[in-house]
């Protein structure tokens, strides 16, 4: 059995499959810090449910954010493989401390399986250096190792492999969720990403703010310090800060009166958008939709024209109003569209065959 283990900032989600990558049981423990104590208590809970395959499990896959361009996609966790992990921590701050966290305990819990890290920068590695390189002073950027990274590697290649399994197509990939990227793909081979040197780069997303005037972040930092600006970029951006809600797309999506595709969803369980209008909803929506298209734009120039855009992520694969927004007005570039449902879990545990 294959066990999958996808830890985030606030969040653990894990996926076992059998060999022929059926799903056993999963489970997503959201609330870390709140409804459920920290990291450690949600792996005992989930090795609670698992405890009767346990014995079973021959592999365990981690996700791990940041890897910077060092990490291959697919490592054995070895004591250099923990190095990578803790060398860019301060990168991704909310996700690599414990994704570390996770995979100690797990070594510890079922030592008997071979574990293993997906990082999700890999995938970008080989980008040119034009789309790689920054424009500022190249001693610094050397000195302190500054460049595209680029994220979401996992979900954009598993998009490509959907729908370009010869890798000889031109895509756009567009993974939209609380965080949110594109990627440009030419023959299996990414050549530009959105995010960059961190996971804020690129689009607004659902908190975090996507690109901005460098200026602005200095001309925060003079006025407010170096600590609030940082938590306004990150935590109080994007969606969150244009309307002064959570941000979340689904009940902005309602505030503005469009269809909301999935079932489950009920605008009174979002206690934040009490604070915000109709006109903010729509205002944030068509901020995002348009910033995507200006990438979209931008990657079919710099492919040459397009063969696929493929949508995933929870907003990107669950709502059709916001890919019709984005496609809107792009219909004189010849292209097929696709959605994907999103599953990292599925696209980890196939590496791990």
């Amino acid at each position: 059995m294959i066990l999958v283990v996808n830890t985030g900032s606030s969040s653990l989600k894990y996926k076992l499959f059998d060999s022929d990558l059926s799903v056993v049981s999963s489970a997503n423990y959201s609330g870390i810090g709140s409804k459920i104590r920290n990291h450690t208590q949600a792996v005992s809970m989930m090795l609670s449910e698992i405890a009767l395959q346990k014995d079973r499990i021959q592999k365990v896959g981690y996700r791990v954010v940041h890897g910077g361009d060092e990490a291959d996609e697919l490592m054995p966790v070895t004591l250099q493989t923990i190095q990578i992990i803790e060398k860019f921590a301060h990168l991704a701050p909310h996700h690599n401390p414990p994704a570390e966290l996770v995979i100690r305990e797990l070594i510890e819990k079922i030592p008997f399986a071979h574990h293993y890290a997906i990082f999700d920068t890999a995938f970008f590695k080989q980008l040119p250096d034009v789309a790689k390189i920054y424009p500022i002073d190249k001693s610094v950027s050397l000195q302190f190792g500054i460049k595209r990274f680029g994220f979401h590697g996992i979900s954009h290649e598993y998009m490509m492999n959907e729908v370009d399994s010869g890798k000889t197509k031109k895509l756009i990939t567009v993974h939209l969720g609380a965080g949110s990227s594109l990627s440009a793909i030419k023959n299996g081979l990414p050549i530009d990403t959105s995010m960059g040197f961190t996971p804020i780069e690129g689009i607004p997303m659902q908190t975090r703010s996507g690109d901005l005037d460098p200026e602005i972040i200095l001309f925060l930092v003079d006025k407010i310090g170096s600590n609030k600006t940082r938590d306004i970029i990150e935590n109080n951006s994007g969606l969150s800060g244009l309307t002064g809600t959570s941000g979340s797309m689904l009940s902005l999506l309602a505030l503005a009166e469009e269809k909301v595709e999935d079932p489950n969803f009920h605008l009174g369980l979002d206690k934040t958008i009490k604070s915000a209008t109709k006109e903010d909803a729509k205002l944030a929506i068509d901020l995002l939709c348009y910033k995507v298209k200006k990438y979209i734009g931008s990657y079919i120039a710099a492919l040459g024209g397009i063969d696929f855009i493929v949508f995933s992520g929870e907003i990107g694969f669950g709502s059709s109003v916001i890919r019709n927004k984005i496609l809107s007005g792009l219909k004189f570039t010849n292209f097929l569209t696709k959605a994907i449902k999103p599953d990292e879990e599925l696209a980890i545990a196939k590496k791990l065959l």
